[in-house]
């Protein structure tokens, strides 16, 4: 059981506070191999995140950097942004340049970024329970927890991860049933209908810019 006091909130088609949590847990810190247990990674996600976190001295000034780059040194190398990014924009992504995918990969990250750093601004508590026995597949894992913000009641997640040269990456995270992938799919292929991955691009852009004002 691990628990958190962090801060105010937006909304983002499924709330701003749950895609944000949900978006947390999906990234790993630095030098866990994939023959660790996944539920042990993902608990050790939380340990590191939420010491890192209780030191940090937040600064009205600098407009939550600091926890943006928290996020980005324990987060960032560790995402699996290149499988993620072919799933979601399919058809967009593989019509595309490679200046294109490099372009929607530093939006995509630096909008995922910014929403955990305006997520994690002061507080209510947080507790995550991870169950102890993830299903494994081929290269794959799910790990079930259960998420609860402050009284509210607790909501089932389930992490899906993929491992790649010998590290597991949350690929996938499902929210009371609801997958942040397949909703950033069906977002995402919407803006690209009529622009492509450039407008995809640039719709992170904005999203980010929003956050920042």
């Amino acid at each position: 059981m691990t628990r958190f006091t962090p801060p105010q909130v937006l909304t983002f088609r499924l709330g701003l506070r749950a895609t944000a949590w949900l978006l947390l847990v999906v990234w790993l810190p630095p030098a866990i191999a994939a023959t660790q247990e996944p539920q042990i990674m993902v608990r050790e996600i939380f340990d590191e995140l939420l010491t890192r976190l209780h030191e940090h001295e937040p600064d009205a000034a600098d407009n939550n950097a600091g926890v943006r780059d928290i996020f980005v040194s324990l987060l960032s190398p560790h995402i699996a942004y290149q499988t993620l990014a072919r799933w979601i924009l399919r058809d967009h992504w593989v019509d595309s340049s490679a200046d294109q995918q490099a372009a929607f990969i530093v939006a995509f990250e630096h909008y995922i970024i910014s929403t955990y750093a305006l997520a994690l601004s002061s507080g209510q508590a947080i507790q995550l329970d991870i169950a102890d026995e993830p299903v494994l597949g081929k290269n794959t894992a799910v790990v079930t927890a259960a998420f609860k913000f402050a009284d509210a009641d607790a909501v089932p997640l389930d992490f899906r991860l993929i491992q790649r040269n010998e590290e597991w990456l949350l690929f996938d995270v499902s929210f009371s049933g609801v997958s942040l992938a397949r909703t950033f799919r069906a977002d995402f292929n919407y803006v690209a209908k009529d622009g492509g991955i450039d407008a995809v691009t640039e719709h992170l852009e904005r999203r980010r810019a929003s956050l920042l004002e």
